[in-house]
């Protein structure tokens, strides 16, 4: 887990900048680097070093964004990733002038519905097991009182770990009085500080002299039993589950938390603050997090003043466009993902060993100046096209997915949402089309195959500002909501969860075989989608390692077809990377240039002539 910006962190900033002297551009330079370094956990960081060639992604970017803010640089997150290096980057930043310490905003009282909340209200089921979970290593000097006091910490903290939610009009109730989504409207609120006690949310199981081939199924059974005791109508959002190993061994701690109230980058957040409420009460001393500049109400609230902007009702055509029939379906028309529940049984995980992992988050988007995103979602594109051709399903030739993004975009407002605990998840369809292929060159790792990754890059490019008003108007906008809903659906879901660092020794550290961030239901969850899929890297001894979960509907897809899919991703990965070291492979899209009229064909000509020139050492 990425550890918060302290001061120590602060001060090697500043004193890098003061070697640097009077020059800001070299400030500015040494400050990045230095920070890139820390956010990264890499060393030597030099002025031509790329963010996202040394393995940063859109969620690190975020965290490098928060904390060139406290060293008085702005930059955006489509800063960090557009410039090639951190020269560049620096040309880019503007200082700032040092505000004082952030104070937050009060969190406390009524919260918007915001877009991902509807969708799941319209999804129906079951509500109350709607859940995350984490699990992180725990100290063997731990005691009961020091995690209630830690705990309590949290829960007094971030506020939406106290959110209620009100079902009007009566709701729907189902079996054990467990809210049932639908038709029926929501409201949310947080509740005052201290209004929930850190000795109803946590419970200690004594595993002390244990073996640990127990402790997975006793770890699963009572995650299982936290995820039955949230209420969210009571305001019970949150659990956790001690396994106590005693005082001579590191426990567990399990993290159950309604998904309502968290999301992938909000665990990030959690374990870091218990990491630092551990060092505090571990000293005798008071616990003091770090302040939270943007409550997740207000965030709550500023989307539904945007709905109706003319940005985003601007964009309506293109969604339209992207929505429009005619991609690649699966299975039987007739069958929906809405007839089948979510299902434990109907899941598995594939891992893509390091050895291809570390290229893929590094030279293989730094070759193309692509994200990490853009590089697996061509590979799943040419997936889907070599299987959708197999079985004479391909349609147009196009894939037309939903997208999950981290949603804390700084399009919709300037507001540092680094350490903002809250689910902000956006989901949003892209139609995805690596245009006619030669299959045999594709497998061959042949140009073909850079050819397809430029074009998914400039077609995920072409979806403004990361798809973050998307959601407002489908569902935050009854007149554009009326139309989207109207239009074609995917049944495809992809979510990237980004990096997660993963130490054997590590307190506080993620334990990966439980999961990074994935969703869980609980019975009678309808599945959303035909497939789903949840990708995350996880830093292992040997390296990152690409872990992805896949999800099928048997009324749609089988399970064979499901694993055959996930194979054939995976070996476009690996062709990708395969690609990506031939000599002369990569390059540039019209996007990142200001030329942007000039086709992909010209520029490539254009790149040609440069090579041919210096081919020549002229």
């Amino acid at each position: 887990m990425t550890s918060p910006f302290d001061e120590a962190n602060a001060g090697a900033a500043e004193a890098n900048a003061d070697a640097a002297g009077g020059n800001p551009v070299a400030r500015r330079q040494s400050v990045l680097c230095a920070l890139v370094a820390d956010v990264l956990k890499v060393s030597d960081v030099g002025a031509d070093d790329g963010f996202v060639a040394l393995g940063g992604d859109s969620i690190i970017a975020m965290q490098l964004v928060s904390r060139a803010r406290k060293a008085g640089l702005r930059i955006t997150v489509g800063d960090v990733l557009a410039h090639r290096d951190i020269a560049t980057l620096a040309e880019s930043a503007t200082e700032m002038h040092r505000d004082p310490a952030p104070v937050a905003d009060s969190g406390v009282g009524p919260v918007a519905t915001t877009p991902i909340t509807r969708w799941f209200r319209e999804r129906g089921g079951g509500v109350d097991t709607y859940h995350q979970l984490a699990v992180l290593r725990t100290p063997p000097t731990l005691t009961q009182a020091h995690l209630h006091a830690m705990t309590q910490a949290l829960l007094d903290h971030h506020d939406v770990l106290r959110l209620r939610l009100s079902v009007r009009d009566g709701g729907d109730v189902g079996g054990g009085g467990d809210v049932r989504g639908g038709g029926h409207d929501w409201a949310l609120d947080v509740l005052p500080t201290g209004a929930v006690h850190a000795a109803s949310a946590v419970r200690r199981i004594d595993v002390a002299g244990r073996p640990d081939a127990d402790w997975a199924t006793l770890v699963r059974r009572e995650s299982d039993a936290a995820r039955d005791r949230l209420r969210p109508r009571e305001g019970k959002v949150f659990q956790a589950v001690w396994f106590d190993a005693g005082p001579d061994r590191q426990g567990l701690l399990a993290l159950v938390v309604h998904h309502l109230a968290v999301d992938s980058i909000s665990w990030r957040v959690l374990a870091a603050d218990l990491a630092t409420a551990w060092r505090s009460v571990d000293e005798g001393a008071a616990i003091a997090l770090e302040p939270v500049p943007t409550s997740f109400r207000r965030w709550s609230h500023l989307l539904g003043e945007q709905a109706h902007a003319p940005a985003a009702v601007a964009e309506l055509p293109g969604w339209l466009d992207r929505l429009r029939p005619g991609a690649a379906r699966f299975g039987d028309r007739s069958g929906a993902p809405g007839q089948d529940l979510e299902d434990r049984d109907r899941r598995f995980t594939e891992s893509l060993p390091a050895e291809f992992t570390r290229e893929l988050l590094t030279s293989v988007p730094s070759a193309f100046n692509a994200g990490v995103n853009d590089v697996l979602l061509a590979a799943l594109a040419l997936a889907l096209g070599d299987w959708h051709r197999a079985r004479g399903t391909a349609g147009d030739g196009t894939a037309l997915l939903h997208l999950e993004g981290h949603g804390r975009e700084s399009a919709l407002a300037d507001l540092d949402l680094s350490r903002t605990v809250g689910w902000f998840t956006s989901l949003f369809p892209v139609r995805l089309d690596p245009g006619e292929l030669d299959w045999a060159e594709v497998r061959a790792a042949g140009p073909a195959v850079g050819t397809a990754v430029k074009r998914i890059k400039e077609q995920l490019r072409a979806v403004p500002d990361k798809g973050v008003r998307y959601g407002l108007l489908r569902y935050l906008n009854p007149e554009t909501g009326a139309l989207l809903a109207q239009a074609d659906q995917p049944e495809f879901v992809f979510n990237y969860l980004g990096r997660f660092e993963a130490s054997d020794a590590a307190d506080w550290s993620v334990v990966p075989e439980y999961g990074t961030g994935l969703d869980g239901t609980g019975p009678g969850m309808p599945m959303a989608h035909s497939i789903e899929v949840n990708a995350a890297t996880v830093d292992q001894a040997e390296g990152p390692v690409l872990n992805a979960t896949w999800s099928w509907a048997d009324s749609v897809v089988s399970e064979a077809d499901t694993r055959e899919l996930a194979r054939t991703w995976f070996s476009m990965l690996r062709t990708l990377v395969t690609h990506a070291r031939e000599p002369g492979a990569g390059g540039l899209t019209p996007s990142d240039l200001t030329l942007s009229s000039l086709s992909q064909h010209e520029l490539e000509e254009i790149e040609s002539e440069l090579q041919a020139v210096r081919g020549r050492g002229l």
